[in-house]
Formats: C-alpha cells, sequence, structure tokens
C-alpha cells in the first residue's frame, strides 16, 4: 500500500492520527515520569545537604556562644606572656592582636618599643603610622591596640586573653 493509497482510505487516516496521538501521550508520560524520579533524587540531595548546613551552623553557633572564661578554661592560651621585664626594656609588642613582625618593626621605626609606649599612643596616631606605611597596613584596625598595651604592662594576662578572644570572636568593642 503506497502513501497516497492510505490517505485515499477514510477508514486508515483516522486510524493513524489515533496511534499517533497515543505514541505521543505515551511519550509525553514516559517523560514525565522519568523528569519526576530525575526531579525526586535532586530534591533528596538537596535536603541532605541543607541538613548538613544546618548542623555545620549549629555547631558554629555553639561555638561562638561558649562563655569567654569557659572557652578560656577550656583552650588555655598558647601565648607565653613574659614575666616582668626591666624598665624601658623593649617589649614583645607582637603579643598584641593585630601586630605581627612588620607592624611592630613599623611601631619601633616611631619609637614605640613598650607596652607603656604603646598604651600612650593614640590610635589616630597608630592610623597615621599604618597609612604611611602603604596600603598593605591600612587594612588594620588599631582602635584596641592602647587599650591591650595597657593590660600587657599591667601584666593582666588573662585580661588580655579574654579582650583578644573577644576581638577575635567579633563581639568586643572598639576602644
Amino acid at each position: 500500500m503506497s502513501l497516497p493509497d492510505l490517505f485515499s482510505n477514510s477508514e486508515s487516516l483516522p486510524v493513524a492520527i489515533s496511534q499517533i496521538a497515543l505514541l505521543l501521550c505515551l511519550a509525553g508520560a514516559a517523560g514525565w515520569f522519568f523528569a519526576r524520579i530525575i526531579i525526586k533524587r535532586k530534591i533528596n540531595h538537596l535536603r541532605e545537604l541543607i541538613e548538613e548546613r544546618k548542623s555545620e551552623l549549629e555547631e558554629f553557633r555553639n561555638i561562638n556562644h561558649t562563655p569567654i572564661d569557659q572557652f578560656l578554661a577550656t583552650n588555655a592560651s598558647k601565648t607565653v606572656y613574659p614575666t616582668t621585664s626591666p624598665d624601658h626594656a623593649p617589649n614583645d609588642l607582637k603579643l598584641i592582636e593585630g601586630i605581627g613582625p612588620k607592624i611592630e618593626e613599623l611601631l619601633n621605626k616611631e619609637g614605640i618599643h613598650t607596652f607603656e609606649q604603646l598604651a600612650e599612643t593614640s590610635a589616630i596616631r597608630i592610623v597615621g603610622i599604618l597609612k604611611k606605611a602603604g596600603p598593605r597596613f591600612q587594612i588594620h584596625d588599631p582602635s584596641s591596640w592602647p587599650r591591650q598595651a595597657a593590660l600587657a604592662k599591667d601584666q593582666k594576662w588573662e585580661e588580655l586573653d579574654k579582650l583578644k578572644f573577644q576581638l577575635l570572636s567579633g563581639v568586643a568593642q572598639h576602644w
């Protein structure tokens, strides 16, 4: 039977159309079924990821809500603080949170060698020193350095540890 003969027969045209419609419906149903399976798998995977992130967030919140005294008791400071030093002997300014070797060197060049000198230096002057040193140093916030230095000068190491913990956890006020 040729194609023209197929369309000339009035009974075979509705049969062909119904067969095509049936095949399209079956293909649509199969596509919907497979898409549903794939989407369910993706949703389940995303739910697992969300649960993991929730547990990580809860752990993080528990860490950040640990009382400072409890944190310090369980995580004893590894910083070894000096005992007394001779008057006007240079101090290790790197014990101050935010001061590293390069910044200590900058402060020393400006005549700041001891905790006492740093405690008596205004944060504005320290900002000027850092600004003069270049953009690499301007990102530091020295607003707490005089307060930290005052605690170190008075050898209040436990209070200094608490302040440093607050600074690192982001709960300290600017001084």
